[in-house]
């Protein structure tokens, strides 16, 4: 059972991670050439970047079932040496990488000053957008000690009734203001994430099941929420649905537990692309966007100039081949072997 589930996560991460890719791709093509494109054309991008906000929240619950197994012994020693010393190596190399990118394309002079705005983007967040994730993953690491409290002690029950304390305050309630309804009652937890991370756990451990056609009716549901939820956001100016187009979301919520139970169930074998691509799935989270940029940005390729479908598939192909091969030849290298 143990098996099957890792080559679910296999899976499920690097379909993650193509999404991901695919996301950040339209958001990309969105902000640069929405302007030309129809008001249909913008819609349907929007959507389909909306319906891939589960990708996250996935790696977040496969982050949850595998760290938060009671069998799994993480000392701090090993969580800092291993799991956040890593990140922040990681982190570290992409400030610097994107910082020296942004110097080329630029055509600018490499000054004592670049050194500065690396530092600076190290600690302020202020690098490039998409490395918000790893500021959050270096969180949910430092908490993993005391979750593991719980999770080691928790009954079932116990564990059941944390998830319904995060999804009622950090889904449900804030959902309850499109309808002007603004709750008082809060609990100290200020992101959803935790939610992701505990359901990854609770589902891996069998504590809570779904059926393959309860799965579906989830994701299905879910998401034509958030296809109507777009189309009268974006077509009919009703700004405040937003509020359902984040990671808190029900909406959202509701489909990547249905993606995630579905992708758990299925009996996966073992597959050597697959395990290729999972294992480079982290790299090419960290680089892609310097082919996305490269390719959108200043080779200015619109892919609303041909048959939108047909570019998008091309562009993410070959964003996560050419990042796939670069980690590849950078895993060679014990340096950064050790963080990609």
């Amino acid at each position: 059972m143990v098996k099957k589930t890792i080559y679910s996560f296999y899976n499920l991460r690097v379909i993650a991670c193509i999404g991901i890719v695919l996301l950040h791709t339209l958001n990309g093509a969105i902000g640069l050439y929405g302007s030309t494109i129809s008001i249909n054309e913008q819609i349907i991008s929007l959507t389909v970047k909306n319906l891939l906000l589960w990708c996250v929240p996935c790696f977040v619950m496969v982050t949850g079932a595998l760290l938060l197994n009671p069998e799994k012994e993480i000392s701090y020693v090993k969580l800092f040496k291993k799991y956040i010393l890593r990140i922040i190596f990681a982190l570290l190399f992409c400030c610097i990488v994107f910082s020296i990118f942004d110097l080329i394309v630029h055509g600018d002079t490499f000054t004592f000053h670049i050194i500065v705005e690396i530092i600076q983007d190290f600690f302020l967040g202020t690098s490039w957008s998409h490395l918000w994730y790893l500021y959050f993953i270096i969180g949910l690491y430092l908490m993993i000690p005391i979750y593991k409290i719980i999770t080691k002690n928790a009954k079932s029950r116990d564990i059941k009734y944390i998830l319904i304390l995060y999804l009622i305050f950090l889904s449900i309630m804030p959902t309850l203001n499109i309808f002007g309804l603004n709750i008082s009652f809060y609990i100290l937890v200020s992101t959803i994430y935790p939610f992701y991370a505990f359901f990854g756990y609770a589902y891996y451990q069998k504590i809570i099941e779904l059926r393959n056609y309860q799965s579906l009716l989830l994701i299905i549901l879910s998401s034509i929420g958030l296809v109507l939820v777009n189309i009268y956001q974006y077509k009919f100016g009703y700004a405040f649905l937003e509020v359902l187009l984040n990671y808190s979301s029900i909406l959202v919520v509701l489909q990547s537990v249905g993606i995630f139970a579905l992708f758990v169930n299925f009996k996966g074998k073992s597959n050597k692309v697959i395990e290729s691509l999972d294992s480079a799935s982290f790299g090419i989270y960290l680089l892609h966007m310097i082919f996305v940029r490269l390719i959108l940005k200043y080779l200015e390729f619109n892919p609303y100039n041909f048959i939108p479908l047909v570019s998008f598939l091309c562009l993410v192909i070959t964003v996560v081949l050419c990042s796939y091969v670069i980690v590849f030849m950078l895993k060679k290298m014990p340096l950064f072997n050790k963080f990609l």
